[in-house]
């Protein structure tokens, strides 16, 4: 994992769990905030996923497996959920970014907002960078 460089293997551990379980499986897909999800495929393999919480105004998520990192696949994918927000209607979104993916969305437009902590779903705090965009 890209961001074993940036937190503690125990983060990482409880950031994204492994082996993926039925169980894991079963809560990404039961959705309960109602996610809009893309999923980047490069010679059928699954590459990358992103996701925007619409009620929220949120960039939840956006992954790339390192094998296809920096092949744009990211901006891509960042790209696509961003036209999608504004088809909706969201005018910002804002996000709680790694430590290791702060870079990447300064790049792409986001303005930093302030360090913080991101508390994951096993109660541990991981630190994070608010930053939000003005679509």
């Amino acid at each position: 994992m890209t961001a074993a460089r940036d937190y503690s293997a125990e983060i990482v551990a409880h950031w994204a769990p492994l082996p993926v379980t039925e169980k894991s499986v079963a809560k990404f897909n039961a959705n309960p905030e109602g996610e809009l999800r893309f999923v980047a495929f490069y010679q059928r393999e699954l590459v990358g996923f992103a996701a925007i919480v619409i009620a929220n105004e949120e960039l939840r998520a956006c992954y790339v497996a390192p094998n296809a990192a920096r092949q744009g696949v990211g901006k891509a994918l960042v790209t696509q959920l961003e036209h999608a927000a504004k088809e909706r209607g969201i005018k910002e979104l804002r996000l709680h970014s790694s430590v290791t993916a702060h870079p990447f969305y300064t790049a792409m437009g986001y303005e930093t907002l302030e360090w913080g902590e991101h508390v994951l779903d096993s109660g541990l705090a991981m630190a994070c960078i608010f930053m939000r965009k003005t679509l």
